[in-house]
Parts: C-alpha cells; structure tokens; sequence
C-alpha cells in the first residue's frame, strides 16, 4: 500500500468510493462528482461522501470494527477502509482462513495509488497494522417496486402487497375469531360456576344457544380466514413462479454450462417455501401474536400470579430454541448440499441414461447413488435431532405449564381468590397466550430454514441477466455481414485463450466456412456471433453495428443455428418444425421439411407431421433428429444461418440432398459452415482456418490447398478416407 509520493488529483476516498459505485451497477465519474461539490485533492468528508452516495442511489454508514469483525463482513464487501496515513483503500475480498482451519487470514484490497487496478492479497496483521479500523459500508438502494434488487425476503415483498386487500380481509376474520375465542372459555366458567350450582335450566339453555350460535361463526370465519389466504397465496404463487422462471431464462448460457442441473433445479424449488413461511407462518403468527392484545388482559383480569407462570414457561421455551439455533443452522446447510448433490447425480443419471446402458454403467451410478443417499440421509437424521428435541422440550414445558397452572390455581380457589369455573376458563385461556407466544419463538427456529432458501435461490435469482442493460438495444435490419476486430475470449477467468486476437470479414450473402482441430475454437466463434458470450476483448461487429448494442432477441431471431447435437421438444413433428415460427402455414413446413431432406422419413411416419415426438425426440435417429434441426432452422427464414457439423450425423445420401439444397438454402442470406468434412466447403466464397484460437489463413478451396499446410493436411487425411 502506498504511503508516500504526490498527492493525488482525485482524493484516494472519492476513488474508492467510484470503485465500490460500480461494483454495485452505478457508474459515477470522479471528476464530475469534484466539480459539483467543489471539492479539491483534500480527502472527501465523510459527511460529504454519504452525501453523494445517497445521490447515486447508494446507501452509507461509517462504523469502526475490529479486524475479527472484518473477516466476518461476508456479503457486506466490498468496503471503504483509511489507513492510519489518512489514505483509503477497498477491501474487495477476505479470506477468514485460520478461523476454519484452511489456511491464514488474508485481506484482499485494492489501492487507487497503486500502479495497477489489481487486488493485493496481505496478511491480516499486517493490513491492521496500517488500518485505522474505520470503514465506510456501502450498497445499493432500491425501492420496494424495483425488480432490479438483489433476493432476499424483501424481493417478496412487492407481490405480497399487490394482495394487501386480502391480506387486510384475512386480519379482520381474525380479530373477529378472537373475539369469538373468549366465547368457549367463558360458556364453561358459566356453566360450572352459575349453571351447575344453581340447577339454572333457562340460563343452560340460553348459554347453549349462545355457545352454538358462536361456534357456527367461529366455523364461519375460520372458513373465510384459511380461503381468503389461500387465494391470495396462489396469486402470490403464480406471479412469483413467473419471475423466476422468466428469470431463469434470461440468464446467459454460461451459468447452465457450469452449475449442475440438479443443483439449479433443487435451488428454484426453494420460491414455495420462502413464500409459504411468509404469507403462512409469518403472516398467522403475527395474526395470532395481535392475540395477546385480547386474551393477556383477560388472562391478567383472572389472576395475575397464573399469568406470570404463563409468561416464564414461554420463557423457557424460547430459552431451549434458541439455544438450538446454532447447531441446526449448521446441520441445516449441510443437508441441503447434499441433497443437492443427491439431485445432481439423480438428473446427471436420468439424462446419460443412454450411455449408462450402453456401457454398463449401473453399478458406478448405483454406488455413487447410494453414497450420496447415506450423506443425505444421515444428515437429515441430525437434524431432525435437534428438531425432535425442541418439540419434545416445548411439549414438556407446555404440560409443566398446565400442571403448574392448575396446582397453583386450586390454590387460588381455596383461598377463595377463583372459582373453579374461573380456573377452568384460565386455563383454555392460557393456550391461548402460550400458543402464539411459542410459535414466535420457535419462528426463529423455521426462519433457519428459510434463510437458507433465500440464499440458495439467491444464488440463481442474483445472477445478472444477459440482457441487463440492453432491453432497449439496437434492432438494425440483419443482412449477415460479420467482422472480428482483435477478438480475444477465455471460458474461465486464467484459463487458456479459446480465441487469440482473431480479425476476420464475412460479406453479407456468401458462403463460409470455418475449419479446424478439434478444440481450436471455431464453435467460439459462432457462439459469440450469436450474443450467448459476451466478447471478453475486441469488436465483434454484425452489419456494422457492435455486437453488444443490438438487442440480443432481435439477434437471435434472425440468426438460424443447426448444432451437432440439436434438442427437441416433447410435441408433433409439425411443433418442432414450427417452435420458431409458429403461425406457419402447412406449406412453409413442407418446403423447409424438403430443403432438410426430412421430407422422406417424415412421410414414413405413422401420422406425418402430427406423429408425436418423445422428449429430445428419442423415437428418432440420430440423422432424422439432425434434418428435423435444419428444417426448423430454415423455416424462420434467417437472414444468416450457422451450420455447426450440422451434417454430421447424416448418411451419405441425406447429406447429398442437404449439399444440393445448398446453393437454394444459401440464396438471399450468409450461411456459416463449420464442418470437419472439408467437401462440403469446397464450393464455399471462403474459408477461415482457425488453429489454437487463431488465424491460421482464409481464402478460397483451392488457394488454401497451395499455401495453408493445416489445410491441406486436413484435405489430404479426409481423401485418405475416401480412397
């Protein structure tokens, strides 16, 4: 970290705080910010700073902390910290490493002074030792409507207050059933105290009616409380499902590539939990908790002795969960991933259950299956433990309480300070108190649990959408002309280069083709062609226009892909075809079915184009799949169209109609071929050779024969081949 040296022209503080502006989506200049508070290279004031932040849309608070305190900061990074020189710096990651005996504990922070914008990792002694212990927390503001903010249980609040009018309909039948719980209570103490020790037969008779005509309200009520709340939770429900399944899509194809699909699914699962704790457990305890406004008086009116044996018992009970918390939330986490993993493996089975079969697989699967049955079971056994002693403890509280409650009550009654009629109604009475008192608490036991969803579905709901910040992007007519400028792409962060400053030109209306080894990132190319990777590092241009300023659904749709290993959906034939273009006419199938070649097998089939397809089309062939992947392709009539091997798993006489089809299916748009069978591109306008994620040459079929030895040793093998 920089002690000394010129005084910076930007104070280091406003640099940090521009820096953290940023990683929370808000872009701010520095020197703006210098000009519009009058602000010269003296440290910013904190007050200054808050001022500033709250403009932007951020959120402030400066606090001091301990060093143990900002290992524990977690979700809070990055923050501002000034050192003892008066500079500030951010701290962007910490590694809590000797806590958990996984190595020592490190801070990872950024310096504005330091030469390059990258994180230098220190020993926490010897950040704190340079470190003031003040620091400035810092997030980003959002409105209660904004569906841009992070998940969290504040995410549901917006949909929960669409309902507010059900809501305050569900409130009102509840405060008319508690009203209504004093009837059955009173109806006893009544009965024993008037009825029964005066022979009263008319007033017996009237209580009865009474009680009757109570309880047929109760029912009432009870009905619309559980119906109104249900209503308003399916509408919660399908609002919600909506969401997140829309934003499920819109996240980028990388995400899918590398978190399991078991894994995801058993995060998306989560949203019914999350919303059935807050509009169930959530919303009737605090229902019942406005009981207490009723029936604690009430209790207090009784005797105020029983009252306080009511209130201790529920003490000891919230004493016992939360003593618990601990341990379950521990055991929690590592029940849930395991059963993710568990559903991992189960959806990994269930989709290469084709190579599972073939190569005999099922006793690897099985043993795999059932080691991650006993992980999860076992580890759902502790914590069932520990849920079974907090019911059994709270079970046992609670029939103490009413031990207690009656002992001391006949106390009470011998002394003459209660009627047994009083003691009875007391304690009806006290389950009444009790009740919401101990699911407050054991509340916080279930809200473990939930905290957890949120963070599992948070782990999906928090990722940024790919179309982020370009819902409004450009829809220029697409004619398919492509250019590379420098274009440089890696799949993992340090990992090797899939394309190394690649330049190239495709004109508008041409054929070309893309060959190379296997590995040498030609399907890259067509990928980033497509918008699924954003470009790392270069220009990648579309009819003149950058990539990433046209809008990505506009993009697409105007592109048609046929993959090597192309998905089809469960649907008739004439769907699959049509899932792009949905309102096609009949004829426009049929044609896009006979460009493919798909029109022979298709009129072997036993209804045609109406012959159900299983999921990914399993009752097909390898090559009818492929064919049906082309005709629904063409059918959009795409102004460029990718083929990536798109012939590859055709037979020789289906990929000669493809090839004579060609020159057709070419007319008035760009056809990108890429293809290890160099025969289908020797009629191409030109073709790019890509070796080790770079250019190895482009041109035409025969000039790549006489100067590109990769070429021409691809060309030779494949004639080898042929002879």
């Amino acid at each position: 970290m920089n002690e000394q040296g010129a005084a910076p022209r930007v104070p280091t503080n406003l640099q940090c705080l521009v820096m953290v502006a940023r990683h929370h989506g808000v872009d701010l200049s520095a020197e703006r910010l210098m000009h519009e508070h009058a602000v010269d290279d003296r440290p910013v004031p904190t007050a200054l700073l808050h001022t500033m932040a709250r403009n932007a849309g951020l959120k402030s608070r400066c606090t001091f902390i301990s060093p143990r305190q900002l290992l524990r900061l977690g979700g809070a990074l990055p923050v501002l910290a000034e050192l003892d020189n008066g500079n500030w710096i951010v701290v962007v990651r910490v590694d809590p490493g000797a806590e958990r005996g996984a190595g020592p504990e490190t801070v990872h922070v950024l310096d504005p002074l330091a030469s390059a914008p990258v994180p230098l990792a220190l020993p926490i002694d010897t950040f704190s030792s340079r470190w003031r212990g003040k620091v400035l927390l810092v997030k980003r503001s959002y409105a209660l409507s904004d569906e841009n903010q992070p998940f969290g249980l504040r995410w549901f609040l917006p949909e929960i207050l669409r309902q507010r009018r059900l809501f305050r309909d569900v409130a009102l039948a509840a405060v008319v059933l508690y009203a209504l719980g004093l009837v059955t209570p009173i109806f006893f103490q009544l009965v024993i105290d008037k009825v029964l020790v005066h022979h009263s037969y008319a007033t017996l008779g009237v209580l009865a009616v009474g009680i009757t005509v109570a309880l047929v309200f109760d029912a009432i009520f009870t009905f619309l409380r559980r119906y109104l709340l249900l209503y308003a939770t399916n509408r919660i429900d399908i609002r919600i499902a909506t969401r997140t399944f829309r934003h499920l899509l819109d996240l980028p194809i990388a995400l899918f590539e590398h978190v399991p699909a078991g894994v995801l699914v058993k995060h998306m699962q989560q949203t019914g939990r999350i919303r059935e704790f807050l509009t169930g457990r959530l919303f009737l305890t605090l229902l019942d908790s406005l009981s207490l406004l009723v029936f604690l008086p009430v209790l207090l009116l009784y005797s105020v002795k029983l009252t306080l044996v009511v209130v201790g018992f529920t003490a000891f009970v919230g004493l016992t969960v939360i003593a618990l918390i601990g341990p379950f939330r521990r055991r929690l986490r590592e029940l849930y991933e395991a059963e993710s993993a568990r559903q991992g493996l189960l959806v990994e089975t269930v989709h290469g259950m084709r190579t599972v079969k073939s190569l005999a697989l099922e006793p690897r699967q099985r043993k795999a299956w059932d080691g991650q049955s006993a992980l999860s079971i076992s580890t759902r056994f502790r914590v069932e433990q520990i849920s079974t002693t907090a019911q059994s403890l709270t079970g046992l509280f609670e029939k103490l309480m009413t031990v207690a409650i009656v002992s001391l009550g006949a106390l009470e009654v011998f002394s003459g300070a209660m009627t047994v009629g009083a003691l009875i109604a007391f304690n009806m009475l006290a389950g009444r108190v009790s009740g919401p008192l101990v699911q407050i608490v054991t509340m916080v036991h279930e809200y473990q649990e939930v905290a957890l969803s949120v963070r599992m579905l948070g782990e999906v709901m928090n990722q940024a959408a790919e179309q982020r910040g370009r819902s409004r992007g450009l829809q220029p007519r697409i004619e398919g002309g492509i250019e590379f400028e420098n274009v440089s792409f890696r799949y993992a962060e340090g990992g090797p280069p899939a394309l190394d400053d690649v330049s190239f030109g495709i004109s508008p209306g041409t054929v070309f083709g893309i060959v190379g080894k296997s590995g040498s990132g030609k399907t890259t190319i067509t990928r980033l062609v497509q918008g699924l990777y954003g470009v790392q590092q270069g220009i990648v241009r579309i009819d003149g226009f950058d990539s990433r300023e046209i809008d990505l659904v506009h993009l697409r749709r105007s592109i048609g892909v046929v993959l090597q290993d192309n998905f089809l959906f469960r649907g008739t034939v004439r769907e699959n075809i049509a899932a792009t273009k949905p309102d096609a006419a009949l004829e426009e199938i049929a044609e896009a079915a006979r460009l493919a070649g798909a029109d022979e097998f298709i009129q072997r089939l036993p209804r045609g184009l109406e012959t159900m397809l299983e999921e990914n089309g399993a009752n097909l062939s390898g090559g009818q799949k492929q064919r049906l992947a082309i005709a629904r392709a063409l059918l959009a009539d795409p102004r460029l169209l990718i083929l990536d091997e798109a012939t590859s798993a055709l037979d020789p006489d289906s990929e000669a109609i493809v090839r004579q089809n060609l020159r057709r299916i070419s007319q008035g748009r760009t056809v990108v071929i890429v293809s290890h069978r160099l025969s289908t591109l020797a009629d191409a306008d030109a073709i790019l050779v890509v070796e080790d994620g770079r250019v190895g040459d482009l041109g035409r079929h025969d000039q790549l024969l006489s100067r590109c030895a990769t070429y021409r040793q691809l060309w030779g093998q494949q004639m080898r081949h042929v002879a």
